[in-house]
């Protein structure tokens, strides 16, 4: 083989690789980079084409038509994908605007904070309730383009606007908290539970303080989920979780009568390999279970709280506070500082007869 053939064999397999991992291109892969340079660029390619035939060039060519065409293919089903939940998102949109609620917001330190040890270290809370309006009004402004918390399409992003003036008890006496309006976006989770997820935020300029319990002068952000009530997925849902629960009742029952009946070593030994097929399978199955309960509303009913429009929404949600970090600051971190509670969801026709 002649040092021009051996250079086309090794361009040729060379390229077959790089078109193999380019074709297994997912809807997770980063878009904005699907080649490197040197890919992307046929001049930079470091083969040496050390012939005077056409050949390897015609190859190069068809190669570069052939990967520009598969990443226009990735985009086209990256879009389409977009276009199609942020349809799905607007189906929510359409239910909770113009929805009014009361939250009982409580700030304080709770497990899994990243908040700096001394604060809130005495357990104490500071606690406020909050009336709050998801409104029909867009807020696709240019500095919503920096707020990744709030996923989806910019375009359905809307402005969420405070009802009321929170109060507290200090060692001052009561207190007030100054609240600005700010934005919501809904994301789907899950289609075939109708999860979605529900992410604000609030901006408290003046921010406000209780002992040693700081709520800081900034943007604050809510977290929560909630999901359209289908009785028939939530049917399908609850039957196949009374199946798992009677799968490892009988998996429960079946390892304490093997750890029983088999007094022997002799026994024991002969056990062991049904001990550890049960195991695993009683693993695999919580697995399961724990997965079904975070994707339908399964948990007992004090735990949801009826929306409009036949929505439920998790009681419980978190509130966060936005901190950069990285060598550069770039990497934006979310730190808890508290939970809130969605206590009730208002009628319009409630809110305005109200005197207040």
């Amino acid at each position: 083989m002649t040092v021009s053939e051996k250079s086309s064999e090794s361009f040729r397999g060379s390229e077959s690789g790089r078109m193999g991992r380019l074709c297994r291109c997912t809807l997770t892969d980063d878009i904005q980079h699907p080649l490197t340079a040197s890919e992307s660029n046929p001049s930079s390619n470091k083969v040496q084409i050390v012939s005077h035939s056409t050949k390897p060039y015609t190859m190069k060519r068809h190669v570069v038509i052939s990967r520009l065409l598969m990443t226009l293919l990735c985009v086209f089903q990256i879009h389409v994908v977009e276009a199609l939940i942020g349809r799905r998102s607007e189906g929510l949109l359409s239910r909770i605007q113009t929805a009014q609620c009361e939250l009982l917001v409580s700030i304080g330190r709770i497990p899994g904070t990243a908040m700096p040890s001394e604060w809130a270290a005495s357990g104490a809370k500071l606690g406020f309730p909050l009336e709050i309006e998801f409104t029909d009004e867009e807020y696709s402004t240019y500095e919503m383009t920096k707020e990744r918390l709030l996923t989806g399409d910019i375009r359905n992003f809307r402005s969420v606007v405070p009802l009321n003036v929170p109060t507290f008890i200090s060692r001052k006496g009561q207190e007030t908290i100054k609240v600005l309006p700010g934005a919501y976006s809904c994301e789907l989770q899950s289609l075939e539970a109708q999860q979605y997820t529900v992410r604000f935020f609030l901006d408290f300029p003046e921010g406000a303080i209780r002992n040693d319990v700081e709520l800081p002068a900034e943007r604050i952000y809510f977290l929560s989920s909630c999901w359209i009530k289908d009785d028939r997925v939530l049917e399908r849902a609850t039957k196949r979780k009374e199946e798992i629960m009677t799968s490892l009742k009988g998996i429960t029952t079946e390892l304490q009568q093997l750890a029983t009946e088999n007094t022997s070593m002799i026994q024991k030994a002969l056990s062991l390999r049904r001990t550890v097929i049960l195991v695993e399978k009683r693993t695999k199955l919580e697995g399961q279970l724990a997965e079904l309960e975070q994707t339908y509303p399964l948990l007992s009913p004090e735990r949801f709280v009826e929306g409009p429009k036949n929505l439920l929404f998790v009681k419980d949600g978190i509130v966060a506070v936005k901190r950069f970090r990285g060598a550069m600051e770039t990497r934006e971190q979310y730190w808890w500082i508290g939970t809130f509670q969605f206590n009730e969801f208002f009628d319009e026709e409630e809110y305005e007869d109200d005197p207040e």
